[in-house]
């Protein structure tokens, strides 16, 4: 346990120290420019129905960052959760990339192959995913999307305006 442990933290750092890790790939982009397009124009929920406009997020390297650690622990463990290495939350990896805010909140996903719109056809299909992911509140957002042998892990992290 404590070998497989080391392995996650060790694929984790590698991930964060690599200069990849703040260059956002073109399926990151258009990730979050998909889901700018979405908040723009409005979009109805299952279970909440028509949502208001949502203004378009910024694009922030420390969200980006924070999404990057949950979608590597996703993709080198298998699991689709929003706790992460070491029963983190989302709220403590923001802040450990910088993020200071009042909410943050992560919407994950996981499946095969790299497909970002999979990803967001399935947000858009769950309730709890869809309403968050297009709530007002949210000013700032950063893309992550890890392939490991277990699949692919899409993780985007969204928050309220720095305080």
């Amino acid at each position: 346990m404590v070998k497989r442990a080391l392995l996650l933290g060790a694929a984790v750092f590698s991930l964060l120290a690599s200069p990849a890790a703040h260059a956002q790939t073109a399926p990151e982009a258009h990730l979050l420019a998909r889901l700018n397009e979405i908040r723009t124009q409005g979009v109805t929920c299952p279970g909440s129905g028509r949502r208001p406009v949502a203004g378009a997020l910024s694009d922030s390297v420390p969200h980006a960052q924070a999404a990057r650690l949950q979608s590597g622990y996703m993709a080198a463990s298998g699991q689709v959760t929003h706790t992460g290495q070491g029963g983190s939350t989302v709220r403590v990896r923001a802040a450990s990339t910088g993020v200071n805010a009042t909410s943050v909140t992560e919407i994950v996903y996981m499946g095969l192959g790299l497909d970002p719109e999979q990803a967001m056809r399935w947000w858009l299909g769950s309730a709890a995913h869809c309403y968050w992911m297009t709530e007002g509140r949210y000013t700032h957002a950063g893309t992550s999307i890890v392939q490991g042998a277990r699949g692919t892990a899409y993780v985007i992290v969204l928050s309220s305006q720095p305080r």
